[in-house]
């Protein structure tokens, strides 16, 4: 009899076990680090092939403008493969205000174009105005969509049918995940 208890509280302490492992599983699998489920998972022909968040991200962001920026969540999706130059940036601000603020003085530094960029056309689409630059090859995106700032390097081959998709993109659902957190 002793026995049977004791393989019986063997395989109770497995199953607790093993339910505790599944919900730690799933606590991780829901975690903040897979934000990246919400952004756009192709954009014309090309596939979301990797995503590096958050401090990492803001690393890369930071050291390519050469000092550090306000603070703000960010993401970079690399579309197609490891080596792709097609690059998403995407930048959570604490509110619409600071990223509209942000936009406007990355457009106005860039308005006359520089050694790397061209200068800027600007479009509007309702209340929205988007961005546009040519540089290193590649054409260049950028706007605002609440407190969202999106930009989008493509190359020129496939930035109309990328863009397209871009547009019709819901980035508010990312924020929303993200503050829900």
């Amino acid at each position: 009899m002793k026995n049977k208890k004791g393989k019986m509280f063997k395989k109770m302490n497995k199953n607790i076990f093993a339910l505790i492992l599944i919900g730690i599983l799933i606590f991780i699998s829901c975690s903040k680090e897979n934000n990246y489920n919400y952004l756009p998972q192709q954009l014309g022909e090309l596939s979301l092939g990797k995503v590096i968040q958050s401090k990492k991200a803001t690393v890369i962001i930071n050291k390519m403008h050469g000092k550090r920026l306000d603070d703000c969540i960010n993401f970079i999706a690399i579309y197609g493969d490891n080596h792709s130059k097609n690059i998403l940036y995407v930048s959570l601000y604490e509110n619409a205000k600071k990223a509209e603020t942000n936009l406007k003085n990355m457009a106005l530094k860039m308005a006359n174009g520089s050694s790397v960029f061209s200068p800027l056309l600007h479009s509007k689409m309702g209340d929205k105005v988007h961005f546009e630059t040519e540089g290193m090859g590649l054409k260049h995106y950028f706007y605002r969509v609440d407190n969202v700032v999106i930009w989008w390097q493509v190359e020129p081959d496939k930035a109309k049918t990328t863009l397209s998709d871009l547009f019709k993109f819901d980035f508010v659902i990312l924020n929303e995940k993200v503050n829900e957190k």
